[in-house]
């Protein structure tokens, strides 16, 4: 899937990515990056609101499971996560998480297969004119489509 695939897909099915102006900027089975630009998710201290990062933090996950699982097609929630805002995001923010390693993956499709559902722990960090600005971590419930 191509970024242009991922950024349609998402605004779509997701439209407060759209309402937001979420553009992806790069994706792949190791990893996803998101970029929100400042004006429409700025909050009255004119920062990043929190709640536009912790939603896009969300989606950079649910983002890397979609590309990793596509026998889901899509049936993935969110299952518990957590945020530490460490900075004042004054400007854009670059969302981006890695791909854990192979085996929790494995671990995950094993479960799906043998369960109907299947579990991944992620982490997403935000920066914002290079500063890091949040960490966010969460839990993913991939469900057999």
């Amino acid at each position: 899937m191509t970024e242009q695939q991922l950024q349609d897909f998402l605004h779509r099915c997701i439209p407060a990515t759209a309402a937001l102006h979420i553009r992806v900027v790069s994706c792949g089975a190791d990893g996803v990056a998101l970029l929100m630009p400042h004006a429409p998710n700025r909050n009255h201290k004119n920062t990043v609101f929190g709640g536009s990062t912790a939603l896009g933090a969300t989606v950079c996950g649910w983002a890397l499971v979609h590309l990793n699982c596509p026998e889901a097609a899509g049936n993935i929630v969110i299952q518990s996560s957590e945020i530490r805002y460490t900075a004042p995001a004054h400007g854009d923010l670059l969302l981006s998480v890695r791909s854990p390693d192979a085996a929790e993956w494995a671990h995950c499709r094993e479960m799906l297969a043998r369960r109907g559902k299947g579990k991944i722990n992620l982490a997403v960090s935000g920066f914002s004119d290079g500063v890091l600005a949040a960490e966010w971590a969460g839990r993913y419930v991939v469900l057999a489509a």
